[in-house]
């Protein structure tokens, strides 16, 4: 009995050492695809340009169009094609 458990115990600490790595490794990532990368540019180009503009203005027209090149951009960068 005795010896059946530790048998039991060490086979499986053998098959949990053995398996752990293979459960833990992930996949290489793919890298985005060259229009992903262009959209995700343009996104952020003209953030920078809506910020630019906002910059310019005061007040509560300023902070408006701050929240919406914020959106404008999130919005963008979601319809980007994977």
């Amino acid at each position: 009995m005795k010896n059946t458990l530790k048998k039991t115990a060490l086979a499986l600490a053998l098959a949990l050492t053995v398996g752990a790595p293979a459960a833990v490794a992930k996949g290489r990532k793919s890298k985005p695809s060259a229009e992903h990368v262009a959209a995700v540019k343009k996104c952020k180009d003209d953030y920078a340009a809506a910020v630019k503009d906002a910059k310019t203005k005061k007040g509560k027209e300023r902070s408006a169009a701050m929240a919406a090149a914020k959106a404008a951009e999130k919005q963008c960068i979601a319809n980007a094609p994977k």
